[in-house]
């Protein structure tokens, strides 16, 4: 099961990007999750990206830069794409997506400064 603490450990462990693409553990995302999700590599553009195709085409997480990707990683019954500040979460037994955006908490001046504004 995928908590809040799974998540924000996800976000702590994979905070940097890698050092390449190359780096990425895509064999692992194309046997669990591209049957479901009919995801693919465009290579043809400037930046090459990964094409999750069970996304609507409107979204911003259907073409994402592999540039930007941190980490793929596995879970029982899913596949996480970690970015910087999101979680793509592919079902690995069906088409199922699920988006963890992650919100910018106020830090101790930001909260300190709302209080004299009041």
């Amino acid at each position: 099961m995928i908590t809040k603490k799974v998540i924000q450990t996800l976000y702590k462990k994979y905070r940097k990007l890698p050092e390449s693409p190359d780096c990425l553990d895509m064999p692992l995302l194309f046997n669990y999750a591209s049957r479901h999700h009919n995801i693919t590599i465009d290579m043809d553009g400037p930046v090459d990206t990964l094409v999750i195709r069970s996304i609507d085409p409107d979204s911003p997480f259907h073409r994402i830069p592999l540039e930007r990707i941190h980490a793929i990683v596995p879970f029982e019954e899913w596949v996480a794409i970690v970015l910087h500040s999101s979680i793509i979460f592919l079902s690995r037994v069906n088409s199922k997506v699920s988006v963890h955006v992650r919100t910018h908490e106020p830090s101790l001046f930001d909260r300190i400064s709302d209080f004299f504004r009041r």
